[in-house]
């Protein structure tokens, strides 16, 4: 049944939406007394909650006052305040921050079990095909054969080293572009070698030449619309700060905007999916050596001998889940590396030295074997998932059970939340936290990304680190490594170095919020 608003008198359509307003309001009030004392009591400290929205202005202001604004940079101004534990009420729901590497290990690791699961969030119901992929999935049976999959098939270290030739083949194509632009910026009008989009342009192609094939103008138009899912699910949605109005996803159109996403990725999805099962009833063979990503999980449906069968809109969820997490945050990183080598003409100089010395005589593109032997460049990326982690607050968790955390009690239903950001600049844990020092990774027993020392957590840790880590890293470095062993790097005429934004956005990924990079560079040396 449609409802048609338009043919309704102004008058008693404004009045119907007052009083349809009002009586919302006077429940949620209703509901925020009767509840709040009794949950936020359990909480750690925080402060303190109106009814209806809880702690929201609390971050709404921090966010206003923090340099360079950002929910990271907010939720770190009120944990100095009230502690590296913190409790919030945002609308009707409980959530615990964790700001240092103790509360963060109590979360990720101590109950790691616990806080396993997702939230039921709009976003995953729709574009993640019903939580059916590795980030909103429930923590039960399907999520830890998916995990497996992901793990030992999609994106393990033999899957990896598959596609190698893939992203070798993708950097060539990115140092020769980079060739010609900069052979055309050093004519009678010098200009600027745009990098960020390039950057995305080679990530992008890696990534959908691997779970596609080859890229045809369908594989854009995937592009088009999975940056339009990004878009579109990014950032607060206030219906799921109130889960139980329902009505708010149709009053704020979200639930609107996703499906209409949710329409466009399906048509795209259905047309290559049904290429490739064609594609594979005329080869009559298992060619696992031609396998992309979707021919794999194609062979795993129909012949995996599976706990959990999985269907059609699985594989469309766990597909779409390497586009959003694999393009952008790789492209992110290696574009917050380059920005923070600009800025820092030593430590340039220092890892252009170590990789020039070190594949002097070598043909072509790096091999990833030879990139592994690179201590200091491998040191850069560190550091700068130190300062620029992908995900600054890590996707939310949920507590199943009344748990102790760091001295509190933490009860059933508690969203938790590791600022990654926070603890990665954290005087406690670094030196200098602020300063771009990849030497600080040279020293015995320095931390790593891999989820184990929890004051570096780019990555995550536990049952719900990311899967895709080897994945996303092994082009990141291999790119790095050609754009200083071919090119020296400077910063547009007239523009210094300290001009260059450092701010970052607080979505997943972390991207500029200047978002194009516009560097000088010599020409090709080789």
């Amino acid at each position: 049944m449609e409802l048609r608003f338009l043919s309704l008198d102004p008058v008693i359509l404004v009045s119907s939406l007052l009083c349809l307003s009002a009586y919302a309001l006077l429940v949620l009030v209703a509901r925020s007394r009767s509840n709040c004392g009794a949950r936020i009591s359990k909480l750690p400290p925080g402060p303190r909650a109106l009814p209806l929205i809880g702690t929201m202005h609390h971050v709404a202001r921090a966010a206003r006052r923090a340099p360079g604004g950002g929910t990271q940079r907010a939720l770190r101004e009120l944990a100095r305040v009230h502690g590296p534990l913190m409790g919030l009420r945002m609308g009707q729901l409980d959530l615990v921050v964790a700001s240092s590497r103790e509360a963060a290990e109590a979360i990720l690791r101590t109950h790691d079990r616990n806080f396993a699961f997702r939230p039921p969030l709009l976003v995953g119901q729709i574009l993640a095909y019903g939580c059916s992929d590795m980030v909103f999935a429930p923590y039960d049976a399907y999520y830890k054969q998916l995990r497996r999959i992901c793990l030992t098939e999609l994106l393990g270290p033999k899957r990896v080293r598959a596609f190698a030739s893939i992203r070798r083949d993708e950097v060539a194509k990115l140092v020769e572009d980079i060739t010609a632009a900069a052979a055309a910026a050093a004519g009678p009008k010098p200009s600027a070698v745009n990098l960020s989009r390039r950057l995305t342009t080679m990530t992008n192609a890696v990534i959908s030449r691997a779970a596609f094939g080859q890229q045809n103008a369908q594989h854009h138009r995937f592009l088009d619309v999975a940056k339009a899912a990004v878009e579109t699910a990014a950032g607060f949605s206030i219906a799921d700060a109130f889960p139980s109005f329902k009505f708010l996803d149709v009053i704020f159109g979200l639930r609107a905007r996703l499906l209409k996403v949710r329409k466009e990725l399906d048509e795209i999805f259905d047309e290559i999916i049904e290429q490739h099962q064609q594609k594979k009833s005329n080869a009559g063979r298992d060619g696992e050596d031609e396998e992309d990503l979707i021919d794999l999980l194609l062979r795993l449906k129909d012949h995996g001998d599976l706990e959990i069968p999985i269907s059609i809109d699985n594989i469309k969820a766990v597909i779409l889940d390497l586009f959003l997490a694999g393009t952008d945050t790789s492209s992110a990183l290696l574009q917050w590396a380059m920005s923070e080598l600009i800025r820092n003409p030593d430590a340039m100089a220092k890892a252009q030295k170590e990789v020039r010395e070190a594949l002097k005589g070598t043909d072509g593109i790096v091999e990833e074997a030879q990139v592994n032997e690179l201590n200091y460049l491998r040191m850069v990326v560190k550091e700068a998932l130190r300062l620029h982690p992908a995900v600054p607050l890590l996707i939310p968790r949920v507590c199943q059970s009344t748990c102790q955390v760091e001295g509190y009690e933490i009860s059933p239903g508690t969203r938790a939340v590791v600022n990654v950001w926070a603890i990665g600049r954290d005087p406690k844990y670094w030196t200098e936290p602020d300063r771009f020092m990849p030497e600080r990774f040279a020293e015995p027993g320095a931390a790593d990304y891999k989820g184990t020392s929890f004051e570096l957590l780019p990555f995550g840790s536990g049952r719900r680190m990311c899967p895709g880590m080897v994945f996303a890293l092994a082009g990141v470095f291999v790119s790095l490594a050609e754009l200083l062993r071919r090119f020296d790097w400077r910063m547009p005429d007239g523009m210094t170095p300290e001009e260059l934004s450092m701010e970052e956005t607080s979505l997943a990924p972390a991207e500029r919020t200047t978002k194009k990079i516009d560097f000088r560079s010599g020409r090709n040396r080789w």
